[in-house]
């Protein structure tokens, strides 16, 4: 095999290379923008639950607490106490639902993340073997130079007659 078979092979692989950091950059774009209209509509969801957490539940917890105190006849303790775990668990689904709804958005990346693994897995295996490489096989034009000489060298081998002699 001659050093510009080689080189162009190398070539080949280095373009195929760029090609796919191009499509892998491409599909993370459009996944990123599905990723941030989701997270979006989960921010907002988290922001007004804390926001409603954080300035409301204060007040709301002590009337509530009152109200309880006059119409149960229980010590005013204990009716702030029970106004507030009844709205601690309010709090906690709706931030529950705020964490579930994140996780579907970066569950958007896992196809980006796995064509970038494969992809990853492909360069290796072709700058490693590019003569077995799966995609070189199939595509053998992608490696023109390199698929003939090993063709002809195969052929070669297996019409040339061998030095030692065969048995009978």
């Amino acid at each position: 095999m001659s050093d510009s078979n080689i080189q162009n092979g190398f070539r080949q692989v280095i373009r195929d290379c760029f090609d796919l950091f191009e499509l892998q950059l491409e599909l993370l774009s459009v996944d990123s923008q599905e990723a941030r209209r989701k997270a979006i509509s989960a921010l907002a969801l988290g922001g007004t639950a804390a926001t409603l957490g954080a300035s409301m539940i204060t007040v709301l917890m002590i009337a509530l607490g009152f109200i309880l105190h006059e119409q149960a006849e229980i010590t005013v303790g204990w009716s702030l106490l029970i106004v507030c775990a009844v709205t601690m668990v309010v709090i906690v689904a709706l931030a529950g639902i705020a964490s579930s709804m994140l996780r579907a958005a970066s569950s958007a990346l896992a196809e980006t993340k796995s064509e970038f693994v494969e992809n990853l897995r492909w360069i290796k295996a072709t700058i490693i073997s590019p003569d077995t490489s799966a995609r070189n096989q199939l595509r053998s034009e992608s490696f023109p130079d390199t698929v003939e000489t090993n063709s002809r060298v195969q052929r070669a081998t297996s019409t040339a007659s061998s030095p030692i002699p065969a048995r009978r």
